[in-house]
This record gives structure tokens, C-alpha cells and sequence, in this order.
């Protein structure tokens, strides 16, 4: 009986021991099998990331039925800051402005990066265009013109044309800062840009030196050679300006910089165009002008003319395109402007009294409106009434004073004649049209020296027009 408890007491501590294998060895089965479980799991997760986000499937998302939840995604990450929502320094220039079908529209004001997929952007292109289309099909340019997108400080674009604005664009703002734009040039067949300045309100020059001290616009170039000005400030919404580029040599990009002051309010929408020079040659300006007018008939104001004092400084070409069948162009005040480029009498000039030559002009102050070739245009009933005899009509080409005017051209020649071109002057000269006749590109220019004044350095509108009648050169004798 003690034997054959014995035996039980040994088989039963052997099947103890073998259950124990048994279940370490289930246990570790177990563990492996969970092990691979989450593996799979891994890389199903991964596999599934992958998929989700590639930009042929996030760019099918965003133009797809999904493009609500991306948009409302994109609308509420912060534009800057901290990732817990935390608004950044230019978080307070973002704007959301209703659009014309009331959808609320998103304007990018803070830093961006250009870092979209291809695809991304191939979509949000083709969408826009397919708004512009259903939106207004009888004025798609006019339409897509208000559909490109606007960026402000610290951006850069390629785009063929882009829109730089200030920070709480369509608002003003009134902080100091410094807001730099770079347009960057990747078609090698661009040569130019042009910038539309559509608003464009800042402090203007100092009222005694005539310089951009506080609030200016500074543009540079990878090109070396000037453009005839170096800053812009003032008042000078609805002027233009060309810039040259040169992509051809690699890497060539534009730089505008905007240095504001706490000294006034300000704003600015800018826009601007890349010029393919060979598909779009009509476009293209002349080399050297800063500003290109191509119709038959014009105005030309100097730069914040509104603000009522044009900048020290300065030399630029204004270019009109000639037309033809065109043999002269008539340039004049417009009606009800007022007209004011530092003469050699300074203040005590009379208003409404023009002058005309180097000795009023150039001779001791240097501020001059160039017209090649300016002459009183004597009429066609003068040239009847002389028969064959010629007409002997003086020429000037920088004009100045309180007006401009062809009468100080006769004014100045008389003064010649007699051997007193410093003599007294008989101040009848008022606006009068000023006629040029000068062959080849059409071209004024406008110089200023290193001091103007304001109120009386005021600047300049001029109309000009071509024209094809009175072209009886032969008669004329210059």
C-alpha cells in the first residue's frame, strides 16, 4: 500500500512538472503569435498612411468630395505660433472676407511656404479656373484677375501673375514692420515684370529734402544697372512700373521690400505680371523705360503727383508706343491741374508761368520735364497763310516752372536772339500745348536733383496724344 502511494505521489509530481512545461511553452506561443499580430497591425497602419497621403490621392481629396473637411483643416491650422492654436505675431492679419456669392473666402496674410505638391497646386489651378468660368463666362480675364491669390510679407511666388498686399489687405494698417515679397523667375522666356500698383498709400517724402524717410517701397533686382529709381513712396495708386529680369543667367528673382513706420496709416495692393517675351512681345517695354504707355492718347503724372510733391532724386524715361500713320505728338497741362517743377526764379515764379531751355531749367536748379524736340506748334492756317516761305519755329526740350507751356520755347529763343538769355523775362508765358516732331521711339523724361520742396514741388499730368495731321515738316525750319 506505502509502495503504491509512493508510485501515485512520483506520477503526480511528473505531471505537475509537465503541465508546467506546457504552459511556459503556451505562453510563449502565445507572446510570439501577439508579436506578429502587432507587426501586421504596424504595417497595416503604415500602409494605410501611405496611401492616405500621397499627393495624387490628397490633390484627388481636395478637388473631390472631401473638400470640405480639408478646407475647414487647412482654414483652422495656425497661420503661425505655437500648434495648440496659439496665435503667432501675424495671426492678427488674417482676414476672411465674404466673396460676391457669399462663400467665405480665406486669405492668406501670414508666412507661407511654397512647399505644396505639384499636384496640390495643378488642382487648386483648375479649380479656380472652373469658378471664373461658372461665375462670370462672358469676362473670364476680368474674373480671374479678382481669383488670384494675394500674399503678403515674408512670401514668395512664381506665379505668371500674383498680388502683394499689405498685411490686413482690403483694411489699413499702422504698425512698424518690414514686409519683404520675392517674385521668383523660372520661365527663361520672361524678361520683365510689371507691377500695377492698384493701391498704393504711403507717407510721402520729407517735405524739405524730398526723400522716402519714413514709409517706401524699395525694389531690387539681380540685374546691376538702375532703373531710374531707387524707392517709391507717396500717393501713387494707378501708376506703373517695368523691372528688366534676366533668367537666362539662373536663379533671377525679384525683391520688394516694404519699410513702414508707425508715422501714418498705410495700405497697398500691388500687382504683378511675368512678360514672356516671345509669346506676349507686345507687352514687352522698351528697354530702360520705367513706365510703357501703349494707346493713341494718354496722361502721364509724376509719382504721387496726388500727394502733391514728386521725390528728389530722380531719372527715369517715361515710353510711348508709336502708332502709325502718326507724324507728331501734342503734350498738355490737363485742364484744371496744376503744374509745378522747380525753376531758376524758385518760389518768386508766378503762377501759371511756364518756362523752357537750360538757363531756366538746368542752369541752377536741375529739375526738368525732357520732351525731345518741344516746339509752339504754330497750326496749320499759319503754314497756309505763308505760302512755300518757311517758318523758322525754335525748339526746346526741358521745360520747368508753373506751367507747361510752347510760349516759353518763342520766349526763350527771343531772349537768344538779343544775346540775354539771363534778361528778364515777360511772364505771359501760360499753358500752351508743346508739339514734337523728334523721329524714332517716343520718349520723356523727368529729372530731379538732390533737394525738392513741397508746395512747390508739386510735379506734373500731362495729356499727350498722337496725332497725323499737320505734318508739313518741309515748311517747318527748326
Amino acid at each position: 500500500m506505502f509502495s503504491r502511494c509512493r508510485w501515485l505521489s512520483t506520477e503526480a509530481l511528473n505531471m505537475i512538472r509537465i503541465n508546467k512545461f506546457t504552459l511556459v511553452l503556451v505562453m510563449v506561443c502565445s507572446c510570439y503569435v501577439t508579436s506578429i499580430k502587432l507587426d501586421e497591425l504596424k504595417n497595416d497602419k503604415n500602409l494605410l498612411y501611405q496611401n492616405l497621403f500621397k499627393p495624387d490621392q490628397l490633390g484627388k481629396s481636395v478637388g473631390g468630395s472631401g473638400s470640405g473637411v480639408a478646407t475647414t483643416r487647412a482654414a483652422t491650422r495656425p497661420a503661425s505660433g505655437d500648434r495648440d492654436g496659439t496665435p503667432g505675431p501675424m495671426a492678427k492679419h488674417a482676414v476672411n472676407k465674404p466673396s460676391a456669392d457669399g462663400e467665405e473666402t480665406t486669405k492668406t496674410r501670414a508666412v507661407q511656404t511654397d512647399a505644396q505638391p505639384s499636384a496640390l497646386k495643378s488642382t487648386m489651378s483648375e479649380k479656380r479656373a472652373e469658378k471664373c468660368k461658372e461665375k462670370c463666362p462672358a469676362n473670364i480675364k476680368e474674373c480671374c484677375r479678382n481669383a488670384i491669390a494675394e500674399k503678403s510679407c515674408h512670401n514668395a511666388t512664381d506665379d505668371p501673375v500674383s498680388y502683394f498686399v499689405n498685411p490686413s489687405y482690403p483694411n489699413e494698417d499702422w504698425d512698424s514692420s518690414f514686409c519683404d515679397f520675392r517674385v521668383d523667375i523660372k520661365n527663361r522666356n520672361v524678361c520683365q515684370l510689371r507691377l500695377d500698383l492698384e493701391e498704393f498709400s504711403l507717407r510721402g517724402p520729407h517735405k524739405y529734402l524730398g526723400s522716402c524717410r519714413q514709409d517706401r517701397l524699395i525694389i531690387s533686382t539681380t540685374l546691376p544697372n538702375g532703373i531710374g529709381i531707387t524707392e517709391l513712396c507717396g500717393n501713387n495708386t494707378g501708376q506703373h512700373l517695368y523691372f528688366p529680369v534676366d533668367p537666362k543667367a539662373g536663379g533671377s528673382s525679384v525683391a520688394l521690400m516694404m519699410m513702414t513706420s508707425q508715422s501714418s496709416r498705410y495700405s497697398w495692393k500691388v500687382r504683378i505680371t511675368q512678360i514672356d517675351c516671345i509669346s506676349d512681345p507686345q507687352s514687352v517695354a522698351p528697354t530702360g523705360c520705367l513706365q510703357y504707355h501703349t494707346s493713341l492718347s494718354g496722361t502721364i503724372q509724376s509719382f504721387n503727383y496726388a500727394g502733391g510733391m514728386y521725390q528728389s532724386g530722380l531719372d527715369y524715361a517715361v515710353c510711348i508706343k508709336r502708332s502709325v500713320n502718326t507724324c507728331r505728338v501734342e503734350f498738355q497741362q490737363v485742364p484744371g491741374s496744376t503744374f509745378g517743377i522747380n525753376s531758376m526764379e524758385g518760389p518768386s515764379l508766378e503762377e501759371g508761368i511756364g518756362r523752357a531751355g537750360e538757363v531756366s531749367c538746368d542752369l541752377v536748379t536741375h529739375d526738368y520735364l525732357h520732351i525731345p524736340g518741344g516746339m509752339l506748334d504754330i497750326g496749320e492756317e499759319i503754314l497756309a497763310a505763308t505760302g512755300n516761305v518757311e517758318v523758322y519755329t525754335p525748339t526746346a526740350e526741358k521745360f520747368c516752372g508753373r506751367s507747361l507751356s510752347g510760349l516759353a520755347i518763342q520766349e526763350f529763343a527771343e531772349k537768344i536772339k538779343v544775346n540775354d538769355p539771363l534778361g528778364a523775362q515777360d511772364n505771359n508765358t501760360i499753358a500752351t500745348p508743346v508739339t514734337s516732331y523728334a523721329s524714332g521711339p517716343i520718349i520723356v523724361r523727368f529729372h530731379t536733383d538732390s533737394v525738392t520742396v513741397k508746395e512747390r514741388d508739386i510735379g506734373f499730368s500731362i495729356a499727350y496724344q498722337q496725332l497725323g495731321t499737320g505734318c508739313n515738316k518741309n515748311k517747318i525750319r527748326r
